[in-house]
């Protein structure tokens, strides 16, 4: 893909990019013949979770406390 037609959409309307990025989308699903829509019962464990986050910070973790732990598991550090 030429960097000028990346450019071009990208200098499109929020709403434009959108309907384009949706139809991509909708093409890829269609060639590769398997649903890529998001399964319910992700999303609804997904839904779960945010909110018991959101009704309680304190059962989450910040990103960095995230990544330390990461990079321990790892023996990155």
């Amino acid at each position: 893909m030429s960097n000028s037609l990346v450019e071009q959409l990208i200098a499109l309307p929020l709403a434009e990019r959108v309907e384009i990025a949706q139809a991509l989308w909708e093409s890829i699903d269609d060639e590769a013949g398997v649903a890529l829509r998001p399964d319910p019962e992700a999303v609804a464990l997904a839904r779960r979770r945010s909110a018991e986050l959101s009704a309680d910070s304190s059962l989450g973790r910040t990103y960095e406390e995230v990544l330390v732990e990461a990079r321990r598991a790892l023996a990155c550090e």
